[in-house]
C-alpha cells in the first residue's frame, strides 16, 4: 500500500506537471515491465499531499489521503483549500498554510460533503483521512500543548500518528499518558511510514495493514481497529535497533486450515438458492473473524449445524441437542443431498472435508455444559499455553499408553498366577507319586510284577495253542473227508502224453502222509495246551500269595494296595519331576520379572502424572495471570473417579456398593488411597465400616489389587470465577450467562489453529467479560485462527472487529445471502444497523437517552 504525499500535488499550474497523478493513472491502468498489471503488485495508491498549518512555532505538518477515484482536479482544488490559496514553496523555503488545522479540516469536510456524492449503496464516491507525520519534530503534532491535541484532534479527523523510525510505540508513550488515554479515546494509532525522499525509500519503514478492499475506508476502519487489523512491523533488538518482528503476518493463508467458501447447488436445501435445478447459494468468509447475522428463521443455525455435519465434526454429547443438530444439519442445509463445495486454500481437495477444515464447533447449550464434561475443559487448558501444549498432549498420550500396559501387565500376572498354582500342583503330584513308588518298591511290588507278568505270559500260550487245536482239529476234518478223484483211462491218456503218469503214484502218497501229519499235529497241540494251562495255574497261585504279602506290607504303610494298578502312571509322573521342577522355576521367574516389570511401569506412569501435574500448574498460573485473577483453576487430584466406580460396582455387593454411593465427592478415595488403607488395615480411614472391610478384602485377591493399581483416575480440573465480593465461585454454580463467558474466555485462548465455529453464544452473555475478555481474546487471534459466529449481538460483530459480515434473509422455505462483505461497505453497515442494532431508530434513541 503505498501513500503518496508531497509536499505540492505539481509542478506550478501545470495539471500534467504533476508525478503524483502520473503514479494513479500508472498504477490504476499500466502494466510492468514483465506485463503484469501494477495492480497485481502494489494492492492500493492513495494520493495525498502534506501542508505545512500555522500552528506550532515552525507550522504543523499533516499527511491527507484520497481514495483515486477524487480525480485529479478535484485532488488539486482540495490541496488549494488546505493552503488557503498559498503557493506551497517560495524558492527553497516550504510556506506555512494561512489556516490552521481545524479551519481545513471544517473546509475540507464540507468540499467533501460536496463533491463526494452518495451511491446507490449510501457510500460516498471517495474518502480521505488526515495522519500525522514526525510528531515528535518541532514541525510535528507533539510541538503543539497536549490540550490543544487532544482537542482539535477527534479521530474523524485523525486516524493515526507516525512513530520516529527509531521509536516503537512503548517509546513514544513513555510518560505520555495523557497521550495514550487520548488516542485510546479517539480510537488512534501509531503507524511506521518511509518518509522517502528517493525511491530507494520507499519502504525503508513500514507497516502491516489488513484491508478488506483498496479503498479510504478500508484504512480508516484499520486505524479504527487498529489492534486486529495493523501490526507495527518491528521489535527492538540486542543492540538497540528496530529488526524485522519474527512473527510476520501469514499473508499466504495456507499455513493454517480455514474455510474460503461454501457453495450449496440443488437439492432441497434451505440454502438452495432462487430456482431451478442447478441454483445455489454461496457463503464467502473471513481467514480470520465472520459473522453471521440475521432475524429469527433465516438459517443462521441451520447453516452452522449443516457445515458441522457435512464435515463429520464432533457433535453435541448431550442426546437432546446431538438430535437438534443432526436434523437441521440433515433436513435443512442437506436435504435433497445437494452439491456442497468447500474451498480450503493451501489443502489437499482430494482429502475429506474434515480433514481440510478441521473445525471446532460449539452451540451455546454446548459452552453451558462444557463445565459438566471434565475431558472438554482439560482439553482447553492443555492448549491455551503454546510452550505446554505440546509436551501436554505427548506426555497425555504417553499416560494412556502405560494405562494400557498397566492393565495387559495385570492380566499377564493373573495368568502367570494361574500358571504358578497349576505347576506346583503338578509338581507336588509328581513329588507325591514318587514317595508312593518308593513304598511299593519296599513292599515288593517289583516280585509282584514279575508274578503277574509271567502269568499273562503263559495264560497267552495256553490262549494260543487253544485256538491253534481248534484250527488244526477243522483242517484235518476237511482232509478226512476229501478224496482224490479216480483217474480213468481218458485221463490216463492224457496224463501219459503229458509225461505225468508217474507223478500220480506219488499224490496219492502224499495225500496220505498229510492225514497223519494232521493227525499227530492235533494230539501235539493237545499236549501242549493241557501244559500251558498247568504252569499258568501254578503261576496265579504264586501271584496270588506275592500280592497277600505286598497288601500286608502297604497297609502297615497305610497305603491303599487297590492302586497297585495305578503304578505305571505315577511311574511316568514320578519320571517328570524334574521337569515339573523345572516348569516352576521358569513360572516363577516370570512371575518375579513381571512383577518388577509392573512396579516400574507404575513408577514412570506416576513420574509423567507428577510432571502433567506441574504443567497444568503452570497453566494454571498463566491463567491466574492473564486474566488478572478474575478466572481461576484448581485441581482435584485424580477427580475424575469413573474407572475406580465401575472397578468397584463390577463386584455386585452391595455393601461396597452403598458405601461408594453414600461418600460424597470429596470422601471418595482415589486408587491409591484405597491400596494403601487396604495394605495399612486401615480402610477405616475412608468410612469403610468392619463388615464392608471384610467383604472388600475377600473380593480383592492378588491379581484384583493389580488390577486396582492399574487404575488410573485421571485428574479433574475446577474453574472458577472470582466475584464481585472477592469470592470464587464454581462454574457449576454459575448462571449460564456468566459460564458462557468465562468458557468461551478460555476456548478463544487455547493456542490452536483448527477453525472455531461458535453458534449465537450471546443470549447470556455478560457484556462486562464481553467487553473485557471475550472480544480482546477474538481480536488476538486474528492472523492465528478462522472464527465464524452466527450472532444477535451487535458488540461482536463491531466491536469484534467482523473482517466479515454474512447477512442472511429467508422466506419460509428458502434462505439467501442478502449482503456480505466488511463492515466499511455501506451496504454492510446498513444491515448490521437494521439487524442487530436495532435498525437507524433505535440508534438515534439510545444517543439521545444517554446524551451522546
Amino acid at each position: 500500500m503505498l501513500g503518496i504525499t508531497p509536499h505540492s500535488p505539481r509542478m506550478g499550474s501545470a495539471a500534467a506537471a504533476s508525478a503524483v497523478w502520473r503514479i494513479v493513472e500508472e498504477w490504476s491502468s499500466g502494466d510492468d515491465d514483465d506485463g503484469t498489471p501494477f495492480r497485481d503488485k502494489v494492492y492500493a495508491v492513495f494520493p495525498g499531499f502534506e501542508p505545512s498549518f500555522r500552528q506550532g512555532s515552525r507550522g504543523l505538518h499533516l499527511l491527507f489521503l484520497f481514495d483515486p477515484e477524487v480525480g485529479r482536479d478535484r485532488y488539486f482544488r482540495a490541496f488549494n483549500l488546505a493552503m488557503g490559496g498559498v503557493t506551497p514553496w517560495l524558492g527553497n523555503e516550504l510556506q506555512v498554510s494561512n489556516k490552521d488545522a481545524g479551519d481545513a479540516f471544517n473546509e475540507l469536510r464540507a468540499f467533501h460533503g460536496k463533491e463526494s456524492p452518495r451511491e446507490r449503496d449510501g457510500g460516498r464516491q471517495w474518502n480521505y483521512l488526515t495522519l500525522a507525520p514526525h510528531i515528535e519534530t518541532d514541525k510535528g503534532l507533539l510541538g503543539a500543548q497536549k490540550a490543544q491535541v487532544l482537542r482539535d484532534f477527534p479521530h474523524v479527523e485523525l486516524a493515526g500518528l507516525e512513530l520516529g523510525d527509531n521509536k516503537l510505540t512503548e517509546d513514544t508513550l513513555k510518560d505520555r499518558s495523557w497521550l495514550a488515554d487520548g488516542m485510546t479515546r479517539y480510537r488512534q494509532a501509531f503507524f511506521h511510514g518511509s518518509d522517502a525522499y528517493s525511491i530507494s525509500d520507499v519502504g525503508h519503514r513500514h507497516t502491516w495493514f489488513k484491508l478488506a478492499n483498496p479503498r479510504i475506508e478500508a484504512l480508516r476502519q484499520a486505524f479504527i481497529a487498529s489492534d486486529s487489523r495493523m501490526r507495527i512491523a518491528y521489535q527492538r533488538g540486542a543492540d538497540g535497533e528496530l529488526t524485522e518482528i519474527s512473527n510476520l503476518p501469514d499473508v499466504t493463508l495456507n499455513a493454517r486450515p480455514w474455510l474460503k467458501s461454501v457453495t450449496v447447488t440443488g437439492g432441497a436445501s434451505f440454502f438452495r438458492g432462487g430456482g431451478g435445478s442447478r441454483s445455489e447459494s454461496r457463503f464467502e468468509l473471513s481467514p480470520d473473524l465472520t459473522c453471521i447475522i440475521g432475524g429469527s428463521m433465516t438459517g443462521k443455525s441451520t447453516l452452522l449445524d449443516g457445515l458441522r455435519v457435512h464435515v463429520e465434526a464432533s457433535l453435541p454429547q448431550d442426546d437432546g441437542l446431538r438430535k437438534q443438530v443432526e436434523k437441521r444439519g440433515r433436513d435443512g442445509f442437506l436435504g435433497g443431498s445437494p452439491e456442497v463445495t468447500l474451498d480450503c486454500p493451501g489443502q489437499d481437495p482430494t482429502e475429506s472435508p474434515r480433514l481440510r477444515w478441521p473445525a471446532v464447533f460449539h452451540t451455546q447449550s454446548e459452552l453451558q455444559r462444557l463445565a459438566q464434561e471434565p475431558e472438554a475443559v482439560e482439553d482447553v487448558l492443555a492448549r491455551l499455553v503454546v510452550s505446554e501444549r505440546e509436551d501436554i498432549q505427548v506426555r497425555d498420550g504417553r499416560l494412556n499408553a502405560l494405562d494400557e500396559e498397566l492393565a495387559r501387565a495385570a492380566r499377564y500376572l493373573a495368568k502367570l498366577d494361574e500358571e504358578l498354582a497349576d505347576a506346583e500342583q503338578a509338581l507336588e503330584r509328581t513329588r507325591k507319586a514318587a514317595e508312593e513308588l518308593d513304598a511299593f518298591s519296599d513292599a515288593g511290588i517289583d516280585e509282584l510284577h514279575r508274578a503277574s507278568r509271567d502269568v499273562r505270559r503263559w495264560r497267552e500260550v495256553e490262549k494260543l495253542t487253544e485256538e491253534l487245536t481248534t484250527e488244526a482239529g477243522r483242517v484235518q476234518g476237511a482232509v478226512d473227508g476229501f478224496e482224490l478223484p479216480e483217474i480213468d483211462d481218458h485221463v490216463a491218456d492224457v496224463l501219459r502224453d503229458a509225461n505225468l503218469s508217474e507223478p500220480k503214484d506219488d499224490l496219492q502218497t502224499r495225500w496220505e502222509r498229510i492225514r497223519g501229519l494232521l493227525r499227530s499235529v492235533n494230539d501235539d497241540l493237545a499236549g501242549a495246551k493241557a501244559a500251558s494251562a498247568s504252569f499258568a495255574k501254578a503261576l496265579s497261585a504264586h501271584e496270588r500269595a506275592v500280592r497277600e504279602q505286598v497288601d500286608q506290607k502297604l497297609a502297615a504303610r497305610g497305603l491303599d494296595g487297590a492302586r497297585i494298578r495305578e503304578f505305571q502312571a505315577l511311574n511316568r509322573q514320578a519320571s517328570l519331576v524334574p521337569s515339573y521342577q523345572a516348569n516352576l522355576e521358569e513360572v516363577h521367574s516370570k512371575c518375579i520379572a513381571a512383577k518388577r516389570s509392573f512396579a516400574t511401569l507404575l513408577a514412570d506412569r506416576q513420574g509423567l502424572v507428577n510432571e502433567q501435574r506441574q504443567a497444568f500448574d503452570r497453566v494454571i498460573q498463566v491463567i491466574r495471570t492473564e486474566f488478572g485473577g478474575r478466572i481461576s483453576v484448581r485441581r482435584v487430584d485424580a477427580g475424575r473417579r469413573d474407572p475406580l466406580e465401575k472397578f468397584l460396582k463390577a463386584f455386585r455387593q452391595k455393601g461396597i456398593t452403598r458405601w461408594w454411593n453414600e461418600l460424597k465427592d470429596a470422601q471418595r478415595p482415589s486408587p491409591e488411597e484405597l491400596l494403601e488403607g487396604l495394605t495399612a488395615g486401615q480402610l477405616w480411614k475412608v468410612d469403610m465400616s468392619p463388615a464392608v472391610e471384610a467383604t472388600f478384602e475377600e473380593c480383592l485377591s492378588a491379581a484384583k489389587r493389580r488390577e486396582l493399581a492399574a487404575l488410573r483416575c485421571r485428574d479433574r480440573y475446577l474453574i472458577q470465577l472470582r466475584m464481585d465480593d472477592g469470592s470464587y465461585r464454581r462454574l457449576d454454580d454459575l448462571s449460564g450467562g456468566q459460564r458462557v463467558s468465562v468458557l468461551l474466555s478460555l476456548v478463544l485462548e487455547t493456542n490452536d489453529d483448527r477453525p472455531l465455529v461458535i453458534d449465537q453464544p450471546e443470549d447470556e452473555l455478560d457484556n462486562r467479560f464481553l467487553f473485557g475478555t471475550v472480544l480482546p481474546a477474538l481480536k488476538r487471534l486474528k492472523g492465528r485462527r478462522q472464527i465464524v459466529v452466527a450472532t444477535h449481538n451487535a458488540n461482536i460483530v463491531v466491536n469484534g472487529d467482523a473482517d466479515q459480515v454474512i447477512h442472511l434473509e429467508a422466506t419460509a422455505s428458502r434462505g439467501h445471502v442478502a449482503r456480505a462483505g466488511a463492515i466499511e461497505e455501506p451496504a454492510v453497515r446498513d444491515a448490521i444497523v437494521q439487524t442487530v442494532d436495532g435498525g437507524d431508530e433505535a440508534f438515534r434513541l439510545r444517543r439521545l437517552k444517554y446524551g451522546f
